[in-house]
Parts: C-alpha cells; structure tokens; sequence
C-alpha cells in the first residue's frame, strides 16, 4: 500500500468515507468491526478520513476542495518524477469530488493548472447529484461544470453515474487519454434506492448527508 509507484486515490467530501471504507473492507484494510465503529471516538473509521497509506487512506479529508488540489499535486509530482527519472515510475491519480467540492474556489486554481499542464495521468469523478449540505446546488449555482473544465483544457465526459457499466468504459477512456487530465461528471441520484419505514422515498434529499439512515427510522 506504500509503494511508491501506486496508483493513489483522492477523495474529496469526506462525508463519502463510508463508500471508502467500504471498499478497503473488501480488499482487507479494514475489518467489520472497524464498520460498525465508524464515527465513533477514538475509531479507524472516522466520519472524515485521516491520512494512513498503509490501509489506503492517501488523503485527510476537511475542507472541501482540498481534496482536488491533493490530487492535482500528487499527479504533478508523478510528471516531475518520470521526467527526471524515466517513465518506469509512471502511475494515476484518481480522485472524486461533490457538487459542494468542485464550487470551491481552491478547485478553480488546481482544475486551471491542472489543464494547464496537460496532467493526463490525473482522473476525476464528479458526484453530480445536486444536492448540497443544506440546499440543492439550484439555489447557489448555474454554471456549466463540463464546458468549464473543458474551457481549462480538461477531456471531459458525462455519463450515468449510477451505471456501473458506464462507469467502467469512462475509465478506459479516461485511461487511454495521453494529453489532457479527465474529469468525469457522474449524474447520480441522492440516496439511490432508499426508502422510509412507510416504503416512501428518501432519494434526492438534503438530509441524507451525513445521517445514518436506520438512525432516522429507515429500512
């Protein structure tokens, strides 16, 4: 999980740790118990991820944003190093970014120079369900995230965020592009598939950020 040339993953809203977790518990960072302690003190699951590369925590996690420059950084330093040392060193970095995150203004400066720069070993996937902490992003935005990020120079593409077989192929032609970082702006649904005690549903809504669903009278 330290090798140095390991292909590293960024993650940018912290409050998406569960999905992290959940993933290094199947490749064996984390074990079920370490679950069921998630945001609990004193944990190794804490509702924002603290930096340990050993269970492949490459990032802490706070104010949003800082999570796109990490990575952007990161994939700089990959470039700096090939270039003196030679391509044997060469590695992605991925990244994952919120609706809240890619409107800070610190992502403005790292998606500028990353385009700049040409960084195609740099991937980013946008959780595109707009919806914020306390307001759907319609009440704080209008901009056009793709032809932005493509105005900076980035190969940008859309997709169905929720289609594992979109997000798949999205990768390979992420992974095949040699001249420019790829942003990919994933149009998901909030809360995808969960449903109150009465059966009614709980998709596209506010509250479900940072609330454990069983805590507020779930299924």
């Amino acid at each position: 999980m330290t090798w140095p040339m390991r292909d590293r993953f960024f993650l940018d809203p912290g409050h998406m740790s569960p999905m992290l977790y959940s993933v290094l518990t199947l490749s064996g960072s984390y074990g079920m118990d370490d679950l069921k302690n998630f945001r609990q003190w004193g944990s190794n699951t804490p509702g924002h991820p603290e930096l340990d590369p050993q269970r492949g925590i490459e990032n802490t996690s706070g104010p949003l944003g800082q999570g796109h420059t990490m990575a952007v950084g990161a994939a700089i330093a990959e470039r700096f190093l090939c270039a003196r040392f030679g391509e044997w060193m060469a590695h992605k970095t991925y990244a994952y970014i919120s609706d809240g995150g890619i409107q800070e203004e610190i992502s403005q400066s790292a998606g500028r120079i990353a385009g700049f720069l040409g960084l195609s070993n740099l991937v980013m996937f946008f959780d595109s369900n707009d919806i914020q902490l306390s307001t759907a992003t319609s009440a704080v935005t209008s901009e056009n995230t793709a032809m932005k990020y493509t105005a900076w120079g980035w190969n940008v593409l859309t997709i169905d965020g929720n289609n594992a077989g979109q997000i798949r192929e999205a990768l390979i032609r992420s992974n095949s592009e040699k001249e420019r970082p790829t942003l990919i702006i994933g149009k998901t649904i909030m809360g995808k598939g969960a449903r109150k005690a009465d059966g009614s549903s709980f998709e596209c809504m506010c509250a479900t950020h940072g609330m454990p669903l069983e805590n507020r009278g779930f299924l």
